[in-house]
């Protein structure tokens, strides 16, 4: 018996032995979370451009280097932002953080707690070893199309021109974003070194905005098609015409077609037509050239997708019709639905598939 007894201590000695070596390094991890990381190098000029209205408007980036990269140059992930064109900054969740350097503000708890950030999310490639960027771009109330889609690619172009300052690998770069910033990821991605949506912002003029690979979360792909697609099971089609077809709606102010009698809804109506008579034809024309669905060429780079079946505000159909035209013209990518998200967080499974794809396209060990 006490045999037994001496066993059972041993093993019970054993177990917390080796139990606590894995909490100690559980908690080395936790501390080691690079996603609430500062910026390497903070609030970085691209360039000071005009709005549309002549005041002058400076363009910036945060740039996070992992603190892992040695001599050899690190892949990079480009981050655009959402907010409808209308709102939102390049300093993403790091803003609430530059409120209050201290760590025991409401402000730092609340950001640190949040796992379902986008900005977040795809920050947490810093953890896999891949530099983080997060650019800005001016919103539809300062200027219209195309100069959002001209200060991505100038971000673009800037970061491979200053790619051996930073520590940076100039063919391993990738873009991504949520929402509008994933309608101008996406834009970007399929129109690299097109001279008509190049622009001049940030100089470089002669440096390539190619990028090998593009992730979209839930990004608009058609802007004239936006109403009529949305599932009427989740918002009225007198709501979501308003909300995409009117002269209020935020597609139409970042076309530059908002005043009395115009609206995305009347160019829709011009477009299926095919009235190219009317003075609005260059509008249309315009809506289209700023509508990845219609960009999308066999030299597209490979696109993960990621929309939630209960999204109220992008239609579904935007992302399938995107992953179609991919499809058919023959280029790689991986669409994911989670049938119960909405505009917005796309749960775990969605993110780690993504995270997976996107450590395997810039090559680097997930």
């Amino acid at each position: 018996m006490k045999r037994n007894w001496k066993k059972i201590a041993l093993t019970s000695l054993l177990s917390l032995t080796l139990t606590l070596p894995l909490a100690s390094y559980g908690q080395a991890a936790a501390q080691t979370d690079l996603t609430n990381m500062p910026p390497t190098y903070r609030d970085v000029l691209l360039d000071t451009v005009k709005n549309d209205n002549g005041a002058a408007r400076e363009l910036r980036m945060n740039i996070f280097i992992p603190p892992t990269a040695k001599k050899t140059a690190v892949p990079v992930l480009v981050y655009v932002h959402g907010g409808g064109w209308a709102k939102g900054s390049y300093e993403g969740d790091d803003a609430k953080k530059r409120l209050s350097e201290t760590p025991t503000s409401s402000q730092g708890a609340m950001m640190d707690k949040d796992n379902t950030s986008s900005y977040k999310i795809f920050k947490d490639v810093l953890n896999h070893g891949i530099a983080f960027v997060s650019v800005d771009y001016r919103l539809n109330s300062e200027a219209a199309l195309p100069a959002q889609i001209y200060d991505v690619k100038g971000a673009l172009r800037f970061l491979r021109a200053h790619a051996h300052e930073y520590g940076i690998d100039e063919s391993r770069m990738a873009i991504c974003g949520t929402s509008a910033g994933a309608h101008l990821a996406a834009e970007m991605a399929l129109t690299a070194n097109r001279p008509e949506l190049e622009g001049t912002v940030g100089g470089n003029s002669g440096v390539s905005s190619k990028v090998i690979a593009c992730v979209d979360y839930y990004g608009p792909t058609n802007l004239l098609t936006m109403a009529p697609e949305m599932d009427s099971r989740l918002q009225d089609p007198a709501q979501a015409a308003e909300t995409h077809d009117s002269t209020r709606a935020n597609e139409s102010i970042l076309l530059g077609f908002a005043g009395n009698g115009e609206g995305v809804g009347t160019l829709r109506k011009i477009s299926e037509a095919n009235d190219t008579a009317s003075p609005y034809w260059p509008m249309v024309e315009k809506a289209k050239l700023s509508s990845p669905a219609y960009q999308v060429t066999k030299d597209a780079p490979p696109f993960f997708i990621a929309h939630g079946g209960h999204d109220s505000l992008v239609p579904i159909q935007q992302s399938i019709s995107l992953q179609k035209a991919l499809t058919e013209a023959g280029v790689e990518n991986l669409f994911i639905c989670n049938s119960q998200a909405p505009h917005g967080y796309q749960g775990e499974d969605t993110n780690k598939a993504m995270m997976r794809w996107l450590c395997h396209k810039l090559n680097v060990k997930y």
